[in-house]
């Protein structure tokens, strides 16, 4: 397996660092925009398998020429999402397998959408290649939890509720903190979120919905609508569910500064002029963030992935709360990172050796859960990421939109 990584930041390092450890990958290219960033983490691997050069994800035919160069068979995008689609059609010319993390948001924005990516479902089919959509920590694994609760939990799935928790608290920093992306976290969390209700999608206002849900080993935290890719990929494959929705876990300081940035427009990806420069507000905020890689060992807490689905088993109505818990000293402690790019970086890399050995099969463009979870999960558990099973019956509930929601499509 000869591999290219699109990107040095904190994932891209949490992924890199296990292709590495595989005596399977034959050839590992580290790339990133910023070349210094990518020989970093080269000299950090220090391995004869692993190139390092600098590359923009965006610019297809130079992606194009790398992936011949290398003869690279599976890529990983871990660069911006607006990057996808001429990534994706860069696999296409040179006949690479693709992965990635995430798409952009809901928002008319100028940038691709997972729309656009499962457009091209035809060009993969015909090239006999595979493309696998958002196939992180969520959407990832919380899409191929979805796929177990309907293959050994529930005879019939009803809803699927993602929650993601997080008690994490930086040392030295007690503002805003994105664990992941700055640019993607403003971007999904400022931009209306999808819900699927009674086979129609609906868009919610950002930050609404509140909702308390208690996460296993973090407590009872206030969760809120973010626009996901589950709320746009599972309806499509569990056609029985009634409602599929994503709700983020926000403390004060988080919620009141993205409602600042709203309010301000600091969010925007619009150019304004500021004296003689002309920058982006996004952009800006961005660069006065701290970056997620270099909050690896200042990070306290933990985070909590799952996927909440609802149905019947036996004909009796049955709940469920499928998750993963990464401690943030534990993640430093075994590969030098922080939690939130631990559980993102190792998903794609067990995906890309079960499509390298054919054990997840398929060509065009798919989503996690359109794959056995069993073989992934099985992984799962050994690369450092144990998942567990939460009974829920007694206590699940259906929350209801806290406001009017604008309809957007028929499913």
């Amino acid at each position: 397996m000869k591999v290219l990584v699109l990107g040095a930041g904190a994932v891209g390092t949490v992924s890199a660092l296990k292709f590495a450890q595989d005596a399977m990958v034959e050839k590992l290219v580290i790339a990133d925009a910023v070349s210094a960033r990518a020989s970093l983490l080269a000299d950090r691997l220090n391995d004869p398998r692993v190139t390092a050069i600098g590359l923009d994800a965006g610019n297809r035919a130079a992606v194009v020429d790398a992936l011949q160069k290398f003869g690279i068979s599976i890529v990983l995008n871990a660069a911006l999402p607006a990057t996808n689609l001429d990534v994706m059609r860069a696999c296409l010319q040179a006949g690479s397998d693709y992965i990635d993390l995430a798409s952009a948001g809901t928002d008319v924005d100028g940038i691709p959408k997972m729309d656009d990516q499962f457009a091209l479902d035809g060009e993969f089919k015909s090239a006999g290649c595979l493309a696998l959509l958002g196939m992180g920590a969520d959407p990832g694994t919380t899409n191929v939890y979805a796929a177990y609760a309907a293959k050994h939990l529930l005879d019939v799935v009803t809803e699927l509720r993602v929650r993601d928790g997080d008690n994490s608290v930086c040392t030295g920093h007690d503002g805003f903190v994105a664990a992941f992306s700055p640019w993607v976290m403003i971007d999904e969390c400022l931009c209306k979120a999808v819900a699927y209700r009674e086979g129609r999608y609906y868009l919610e206002e950002p930050l609404t919905g509140q909702e308390p849900f208690d996460f296993p080993e973090l407590g009872v935290l206030s969760c809120y609508y973010v626009d996901h890719e589950e709320s746009k990929t599972l309806p499509r494959f569990f056609p029985e569910a009634r409602v599929i929705d994503f709700k983020l876990c926000m403390d004060d300081i988080t919620l009141e500064t993205l409602r600042v940035m709203k309010r301000l427009g600091l969010s925007s990806t619009d150019r304004v002029q500021v004296g003689d420069q002309s920058v982006t507000p996004r952009d800006l905020v961005v660069s006065l963030l701290p970056q997620p890689k270099d909050l690896a060992g200042r990070m306290r807490g933990k985070t909590c992935v799952g996927t909440l689905a609802k149905g019947i088993r036996n004909g009796t109505s049955k709940a469920y709360y499928i998750y993963n818990v990464t401690d943030h000293e534990s993640a430093f402690a075994s590969l030098g990172v922080q939690a939130t790019a631990y559980q993102t970086g190792i998903p794609p890399v067990i995906a890309a050796h079960l499509i390298a050995e054919g054990v997840w099969r398929g060509a065009g463009v798919m989503s996690p859960e359109q794959f056995d979870p069993d073989p992934f999960l099985e992984r799962l558990t050994a690369e450092g990421m144990p998942w567990k099973v939460r009974e829920d019956s007694a206590r699940f509930w259906t929350p209801r939109p806290s406001r009017p929601s604008q309809q957007i499509a028929a499913a």
